[in-house]
């Protein structure tokens, strides 16, 4: 029922942001407001990235990204909800991996973003 689709909802979005935070992507949202649906993620700071072409890069691997054109900051949404687990959040990060390096994307966050986290 609800309560065990909520505990799913909560453990995809837990291993999502764990994974992408050992990349260095920082979550938009601070983590006491974060509802576990979809998590907006600051965008790389790299000059060659392009969220076009990530998305691409993603989507070529099975995943779609959303934009996060719901502020002035540049930032992409992960969905946590479906019929997915926690496993298959794994495979969005690896997805995400494996774009960045097709990409040649390495700088995730600035100092300045970094030190605010």
């Amino acid at each position: 029922g609800q309560p065990a689709r909520l505990a799913r909802y909560t453990r995809n979005c837990e291993a999502l942001t764990k994974g992408m935070a050992a990349m260095g992507f920082r979550p938009f949202l601070d983590p006491a407001l974060q509802a576990p649906i979809i998590v907006t993620f600051h965008a790389p700071v790299d000059a060659k990235y392009e969220f076009k072409a990530f998305y691409a890069a993603v989507r070529d691997r099975g995943f779609i990204l959303y934009p996060g054109k719901l502020t002035q900051v540049e930032t992409f949404r992960v969905g946590c909800i479906g019929a997915i687990d926690d496993n298959e959040m794994r495979n969005v990060v690896s997805a995400v991996a494996q774009a960045l390096k097709v990409m040649g994307i390495r700088t995730m966050a600035s100092a300045e973003s970094r030190k605010a986290a």
